[in-house]
């Protein structure tokens, strides 16, 4: 068992976000089944675990760690039903699942994202430590909003293919990074980080969160779709302007391996729980999916 869905099952991540998340009542193709069928297809929780691992390096997780958990992945999960639309990446599979607008129609995805969404802020209003809300409602709103993860998704859109490096890091930084940095600086934030602490957390996000999505690219060429849970190859019929594209996989590869050393220096530099971040640092390297 690799180190994240042993630590899902240590942490029992999914039961509890079972017991905040899920809708007991709900009839087909309702608002209710569709958040249902995407929030709980088979998936990583790697948004969550990272919170969850982010606030053990400066206390203990308590209920309000599993709330800001529930809320990250709420928001990640709408953001993917958003990218999967056909007026976004037009992908049929999802988790392993068929896409909601192939279930039933683009309009009906549209809407449960938005439900997702929404839902992440009534989340919140069962956080108890209220002198840390409004710290964590900005970063909800810098991380995710127009400034950083729905930038991205513009940026990957309406970017010319004339890109360089540079441009290709601006793009992974709001896609991807942004919102694995929101994950870790809100587990840390709960758990009483100091404002030193965080802007090393926020750095070893971005870089976790550049490590991730060139991996993913390199899968997009490399990967096996049923181990996947999505089409592979989609970034080329896309013309996706991301690094295996532009630059070839062997780069993509090259720059793996460097920011797996920069993401090390910075565990190193960690107050405790290094041994979990380096095991999933070798968890995002080696992964097949």
């Amino acid at each position: 068992m690799n180190i994240v869905d042993r630590k899902i099952s240590e942490l029992n991540i999914e039961k509890i976000l079972y017991d905040l998340l899920y809708y007991e009542d709900s009839s087909y193709l309702s608002l209710e089944w569709g958040m249902n069928y995407i929030t709980f297809a088979p998936c990583k929780r790697v948004r969550p675990l990272l919170l969850l691992e982010t606030n053990k390096i400066f206390k203990e997780i308590d209920n309000d760690s599993y709330i800001l958990a529930a809320t990250v992945e709420l928001i990640h999960t709408y953001s993917l039903v958003h990218d999967d639309l056909p007026c976004m990446d037009n992908d049929e599979l999802r988790r392993g699942l068929k896409t909601l607008h192939v279930v039933k129609d683009e309009a009906y995805a549209l809407l449960i994202g938005d439900a997702l969404l929404t839902k992440a802020f009534g989340m919140l209003s069962q956080y108890s430590k209220i002198n840390k809300l409004n710290e964590i409602l900005y970063l909800i709103y810098d991380k995710s909003g127009e400034k950083g993860m729905i930038l991205g998704q513009y940026l990957d859109i309406y970017s010319d293919s004339n890109l360089d490096l540079n441009d290709i890091n601006r793009i992974n930084k709001h896609k991807t990074a942004n919102l694995i940095e929101l994950s870790m600086l809100l587990g840390a934030i709960n758990g009483g980080a100091s404002n030193n602490d965080l802007k090393v957390i926020e750095f070893l996000g971005e870089v976790l969160g550049f490590i991730f999505q060139i991996k993913d690219d390199i899968l997009d060429v490399e990967g096996k779709e049923e181990a996947m849970g999505k089409p592979v190859g989609s970034d080329q019929k896309n013309k996706k302007s991301c690094i295996v594209n532009l630059f070839g996989i062997e780069k993509a590869k090259e720059l793996l391996l460097k920011y797996k050393n920069m993401a090390s220096n910075i565990i190193e530099k960690l107050p405790s729980n290094k041994e979990f971040f380096f095991e999933f640092l070798d968890f995002l390297i080696n992964r097949d999916k």
